[in-house]
């Protein structure tokens, strides 16, 4: 079996796509965001659609920055436990 950093480096692990699955409530807000989005496009007129789909796009690089970042926080975390249970720090069991 190859390393974890090998497996990270190639592909074979992806940490986004093992988040797991939304809950109800969760999908229910997404399908009411996502009607209310296609509410309001539908009354805008084409400057406005363009401004809109501007907002959506910068919007989206900004929620990808956030989770990056968490990520990121998530793995230090993660790792600083670790080393903190493999120095005698926490117990193992």
């Amino acid at each position: 079996m190859d390393s974890v950093i090998n497996e990270l480096y190639y592909g074979n692990i992806c940490p986004v796509e093992q988040m797991g699955r939304l809950t109800p409530e969760a999908k229910d807000i997404l399908k009411r965001f996502h009607e209310s989005e296609d509410k309001l496009e539908e009354s805008l007129n084409e400057q406005e659609k363009v401004l809109f789909q501007d907002i959506q796009d910068e919007r989206l690089e900004v929620a990808c920055i956030i989770q990056e970042k968490r990520f990121r926080e998530a793995f230090t975390l993660g790792a600083r436990l670790m080393a903190e249970m493999l120095m005698g720090g926490l117990p193992i069991s």
